[in-house]
């Protein structure tokens, strides 16, 4: 990729729409979008894309911690606003749920996935 290709990938991964990302890296919206529809740019990008979201995930997998303890002190906290602390219980409620849920189809998958591997 060549240079101005760069500071346009990296202008689409820090920008809040393309225009602005074009506008960001000295570029046309045209010539942004001709990038977009060369497949060397459209790896790249994939790439890089993904590579953002692995990090937002793993941030938002270390938050998850401290945010449930903060939502459980809400709840065991009788000072607090009886809303406050509803409010409180229904999000750990949820966020539990789908938790346990997530968990579960990805482990079934993962028995699935090895059943395949082994011809049952």
């Amino acid at each position: 990729m060549t240079p101005r290709q760069q500071k346009a990938l990296a202008a689409l991964l820090t920008s809040p729409s393309r225009a602005a990302a074009a506008e960001a890296a000295g570029i046309t919206t045209r010539t942004l979008q001709n990038y977009l529809s060369a497949p060397e740019f459209q790896r790249e990008y994939k790439r890089a894309f993904e590579g953002v979201v692995v990090d937002a995930t793993r941030q938002a997998q270390q938050a998850i911690s401290p945010a449930l303890s903060t939502l459980r002190e809400i709840v065991e906290d009788k000072g607090e606003d009886a809303q406050a602390r509803i409010s409180a219980a229904r999000a750990i409620l949820s966020h539990g749920i789908k938790l346990t849920e997530t968990t579960d189809i990805l482990s079934r998958l993962q028995e699935l996935e090895e059943a395949m591997e082994h011809g049952q």
